[in-house]
């Protein structure tokens, strides 16, 4: 078993039971719901989780903390470990029917955008993010227009619903400490108003327009808009980072239109 993180794995261990607590409330798993975890680590999360009576979906890419988790949570059958890459793994092997899952982890900050974007291609399947990250990642998130932290994961995290804050978390409460301070943040999917086919219309949109933030919309869209564009719903003087994600879906809407 190992008894250190493992730095290669990005492995900071939250150990204050108190701050685990918190997130557990701030999941509030529920009897037979089925909750994914991105790296377990040593459980401690994990045994909230279960202890609600949900069904417990683990995924842990450290093969020396395996024994100890198959130790620990040997006698609740709603446990499931799955040994491998969370970036890679299916998951229609966990999906039932009619019935979604909660997604969470203290997330390693070099996987967190693409764990985002694994929820963005199953939003359907979730009814909400739970993540422990970088205190500067979950403001990124959460931003709004104006605020310099506003860009392409602003947007596109607030098309599935609204990301909430709810509390920072001290480097004191790992082990090891790490140099930056993480906050808790969520995001319900709001499942009713997501058009996938919009969406991919938005991210290419958004990519185009914050790739090239310092441009107005009318230079950074250039290959995007038409040659007549006075009748286009938002501004092209503007920059990105004034437009909100309502601004943005009347302009992809116009752009589709156009196309």
């Amino acid at each position: 078993m190992s008894q250190y993180a493992k730095k290669r794995l990005g492995q900071n261990f939250l150990i204050d039971p108190n701050i685990l607590r918190k997130i557990a409330d701030a999941i509030n798993p529920q009897k037979h719901e089925t909750i994914l975890e991105i790296g377990p680590g040593r459980g401690a999360l994990t045994k909230h989780l279960l202890a609600s009576g949900a069904v417990v979906h683990a995924i842990e890419l450290d093969s020396d903390l395996l024994p100890e988790l198959k130790e620990k949570f040997a006698a609740y059958d709603t446990f499931h470990l799955h040994h491998g890459d969370a970036l890679k793994f299916d998951f229609t092997q966990i999906l039932t029917p009619g019935k979604k899952i909660k997604y969470t982890g203290n997330v390693p900050y070099n996987i967190t955008s693409p764990l985002l974007e694994i929820a963005y291609q199953n939003a359907q399947s979730i009814l909400g993010v739970y993540f422990l990250v970088q205190k500067e990642f979950a403001k990124r998130i959460a931003a709004h227009p104006g605020n310099k932290d506003y860009g392409i994961l602003s947007v596109l995290s607030q098309y599935f619903g609204e990301p909430k804050i709810h509390f920072d978390v001290s480097p004191q409460v790992f082990r090891p400490v790490p140099k930056v301070t993480s906050s808790f943040f969520s995001i319900l999917f709001n499942n009713d108003k997501i058009d996938y086919a919009l969406f991919e219309s938005l991210r290419q949109t958004v990519r185009m327009a914050f790739n090239k933030r310092r441009k107005t919309l009318r230079n950074s869209l250039r290959q995007l808009l038409p040659e007549k564009n006075e009748n286009c719903p938002v501004e092209l003087g503007k920059r990105p980072e004034e437009l909100s994600l309502e601004d943005f879906l009347l302009l992809v809407k116009y752009l589709t239109q156009k196309a």
